[in-house]
């Protein structure tokens, strides 16, 4: 759900593929030297010295004195030794310079905050290169490329060089002159890249246990050390976060070095029309007249057995192996959230193409590892946080996706009982108690993988196509049955539940949670289906081309337009938002339906009243972003992503604009009454009720005035065909003066302590348009935003200013008819704020 997962360009991974079986470790015969071992590769270097410390020798010496007869030995991609607490990689002439994917995963963690690391951990391209009597382990970059055939690929291969991450000298020479180093301090010393722990101490740190197989190396080690801090966002993680002391951490790591595939996929380049996760690199080799990034999209290899069939098998389906620590009465439902993706494979021609497995326990197979790079898994994660994520680790010469990962934290259930409860709880009977029965939240769990695998098979967030539909449609069974039964077009959204639907629409329990749907099925389509004839990326583009433009007929199948950050079509959390008001009209009345049966549901005697606080919580909350998708139509502009083919972006009608702001009026700035009710407060809280409100108005009005909206009011307000075609900044002030200030009109005023403080919001969010700080206007633009004008260069001050000034005289005039003390002390404060703002110099 989060995409927080989502990929880097260069991120890479692991192809899925049968398992090769590893060969029994055996103790090692010790053979004679190689007779070439000692002139290969320039003079021996004598005081050579591994990476990360260790002894000086003397030059490589011979093999029987390294790899003794008491070594146990593994045969593989490299003869794996494990010589005492030492680990030696016996790596072949032929495996140099080969191109292999590193990745690195915690199996077992102390750290205080473990779901930080969950999905996390290393993912790099190496190769290993001989240097005199020296091995390095080099990263790899691929920010930029080239054929190598072309002139230019001399100085690009320079530039693919990354850093070097160990060095080590060749302990001895193997058969064949394989270099036999001894790369215990890989796993166990401090290289930044390798893992979350830092300061790892050797003597309380071990390796545990090897395998080597035809195309990959897996080592698995317990490290000791300090834990790094949290990179993505998430809690603390440990002793190197700020406010901890620090304190030692052990984490069981495991490794997998997995040679890249042989003949790299053809890549499929990326359209932004269609939603793919996809990879960025500069080809210095392509016969434009400008140096452009290329985009090729991330996916499986999926190849045909028949590929004369226009639907077969594939030569090899994916498989995604489910966690055995899966509490086991869902792993039913985790299967079938993998396999809810079949028939949009057999749309591009691939049947049995997508299978969920339950993975053997260690007691069934010791030698399957989930963290083998070879294998694509759903990863069931012992943490407290609810939340879900899915991504995947690619081929950075192809796209092609090498493991698939997704994490279901145990703590998912708990998200998805609050948002259905919330949402359709009138709508379903058995949502009106507590827990949810196991039917019902084992398909909820199968929703969420469901969406997790669809980022794991290639595909962003669309918030665009669920917006495609009609509002009323949503709420028409027969419409919902004719769409495949889901009430959004994609499941890549984040739709969560039909709140639109009524109980008198008697809609089917099972159309209430979203499906694959045809936008997914399309998208599968466009990015995985063969173009027979095509043998070059560039030859599939008019396919392509025409596959994409279906979306002018079918708007359903529309993307995200990437660089459009004002359609109110593109929302978060939204259902039914091509008419963001009528829908929130409907989600409104389930709401207050929800609040009715509230205490009944949540008060349980002899169980205390955090169900009920955490409830209550989730339905303000959820009313807030109703109010946000209102919100969001103000400055808003339609969107539609095209090449070459007319307009990408058109205005919202003034109308339509007015009507948004009208509705916030009378629903936002004004506490519903279904919130203020005494018997669930008293409850829950002895204080907090005020700061709850005024939390989600604040939200709402620095929504409402943020500087790019604003300035979007003035640009399509310059750019107008005719006066009064377009929405203003004036208009929006006038319409917020009535909907924020209506009550200083009155004979009496009086100003309760809701509205005091959405009258204070106002105040901050102009301040803050009128004075924003100088890290605001230092900060750069992108693509997607851009840098904030200053204040003196644009419409919204003068605006802003003349408004604070009409409001200081409503506000004067108002102070001669308070009718209560406390209005009376908020109405000279306002005044005294309006001066401070007007009279700021900062």
């Amino acid at each position: 759900m989060t995409t927080s997962f989502r990929n880097s360009a260069l991120a890479v991974a692991l192809i899925l593929s049968a398992a090769a079986c590893s060969r029994p470790a055996v103790a090692n015969p010790a053979p004679s030297p190689s007779p070439r071992a000692s002139s290969q590769e320039g003079p021996q270097r004598p005081g050579a010295r591994p990476a990360g410390g260790g002894a000086r020798q003397e030059g490589p010496k011979p093999y029987g004195e390294v790899i003794t007869a008491g070594a146990v030995t593994q045969d593989g991609l490299f003869r794996v030794h494990r010589v005492d607490d030492k680990l030696y990689f016996e790596i072949p002439a032929s495996e140099l310079n080969a191109e292999m994917l590193l990745i690195g995963r915690a199996v077992e963690s102390t750290l205080q905050e473990p779901s930080a690391f969950f999905g996390g951990g290393p993912r790099l391209i190496v190769q290993w290169e001989r240097n005199g009597n020296s091995v390095v382990l080099r990263e790899k970059e691929y920010d930029v490329i080239a054929d190598t055939t072309a002139a230019i690929w001399r100085q690009v291969s320079g530039f693919r060089k990354g850093p070097v991450l160990a060095r080590y000298d060749v302990a001895a020479f193997g058969p064949d002159s394989a270099a036999v180093v001894d790369v215990t301090d890989l796993f166990l010393s401090n290289i930044p890249e390798l893992g979350p722990v830092e300061g790892i101490n050797r003597g309380r740190s071990w390796v545990e246990r090897t395998w080597s197989f035809e195309r990959n190396v897996n080592v698995e080690v317990t490290q000791s050390g300090q834990s790094r801090p949290s990179g993505n966002g998430g809690p603390p993680a440990g002793p190197g976060a700020p406010g901890r002391s620090p304190q030692s951490q052990t984490v069981r790591m495991h490794f997998s070095m997995s040679k890249l595939p042989d003949s790299p996929m053809m890549p499929r380049w990326h359209d932004e029309r269609v939603g793919f996760i996809s990879s960025r690199s500069y080809d210095f080799s392509r016969p434009d007249n400008r140096l452009e990034q290329v985009r090729f999209i991330h996916r499986f290899k999926l190849e045909k057995k028949d590929p004369s069939a226009e639907v077969s098998d594939p030569v090899e389906p994916i498989v995604y192996w489910i966690d055995p620590a899966t509490p086991d009465w869902l792993k039913p439902w985790i299967v079938k959230g993998v396999d809810a993706w079949q028939d949009a494979f057999a749309e591009a021609g691939f049947s049995n193409a997508i299978f969920g497995r339950i993975a053997p326990t260690p007691e069934e197979d010791p030698d399957f590892s989930l963290y083998d790079a070879r294998r694509s898994v759903i990863y069931w994660r012992p943490s407290t946080v609810p939340n879900a994520t899915g991504g995947q680790i690619v081929d950075p010469r192809s796209g092609e996706i090498l493991k698939g990962e997704v994490n279901m934290y145990h703590n998912i259930m708990e998200l998805q009982k609050n948002w259905y409860f919330i949402q359709v709880g009138p709508l379903d009977a058995r949502a009106r108690s507590l827990p949810l029965p196991d039917s019902l939240m084992g398909r909820l769990v199968e929703y969420v993988v469901t969406h997790e695998i669809g980022h794991s098979i290639g595909f962003p967030h669309n918030m665009k196509s669920s917006a495609m539909y009609p509002a009323d449609s949503v709420r028409s069974r027969s419409f919902l049955e004719r769409m495949g039964g889901s009430h959004v077009a994609t499941l890549m959204d984040y739709s969560r539940f039909n709140y639109v639907a009524q109980p008198e629409d008697s809609i089917p329990l099972e159309y209430l949670i979203p499906k694959v749907g045809p936008y997914d099925e399309y998208a599968v389509r466009w990015g995985y289906k063969p173009i027979p004839g095509a043998s070059t990326p560039d030859q599939e583009r008019s396919t392509l081309d025409a596959w994409a433009r279906e979306q002018d007929e079918s708007p359903w199948l529309r993307f995200s337009t990437p660089d459009a950050e004002g359609d109110p079509e593109d929302l978060t959390e939204a259902v039914g938002d091509a008419d963001a008001v009528q829908s929130t009209t409907y989600g409104m009345r389930n709401l207050q339906r929800v609040m009715d049966m509230m205490l009944e549901v949540a008060e349980v005697p002899g169980e205390s009243y955090e169900e009920l606080e955490t409830l209550y919580g989730q339905a303000v909350g959820q009313w807030g972003r109703y109010m946000g998708h209102v919100a969001a139509i103000v400055g808003g502009a339609y969107t539609q992503e095209r090449y070459g083919t007319g307009p990408r972006f058109r205005p919202l009608e003034r109308a339509r604009q007015r009507e948004a702001v009208r509705y916030l009026n009378a629903n936002a700035f004004r506490v519903p009454g279904m919130f203020l009710d005494d018997d669930i407060l008293r409850r829950i809280e002895n204080e907090g009720v005020v700061e709850r409100f005024r939390v989600q108005q604040n939200r709402v009005i620095a929504n409402l005035l943020n500087q790019q909206r604003l300035e979007r009011l003035v640009e399509f307000e310059a750019m107008a065909d005719s006066p009064g075609e377009a929405y203003t900044l004036a208009d929006l002030m006038e319409d917020l003066r009535a909907g924020i200030w209506g009550e200083l009109d009155s004979r009496s005023v009086r100003v309760n302590a809701y509205r005091r403080n959405v009258q204070r919001a106002f105040l901050a969010a102009a301040d803050d348009r009128l004075h924003p700080s100088e890290e605001d206007l230092d900060r750069p633009g992108t693509p997607f935003r851009p840098a904030l004008t200053p204040p003196w260069a644009s419409d919204v001050r003068a605006v802003l200013r003349v408004e604070l000034e009409d409001l200081d005289g409503l506000a004067e005039r108002a102070l001669a008819r308070a009718g209560d003390a406390m209005t009376r002390a908020h109405l000279r404060d306002v005044r005294m704020e309006i001066a401070r703002i007007l009279d700021s110099g900062r």
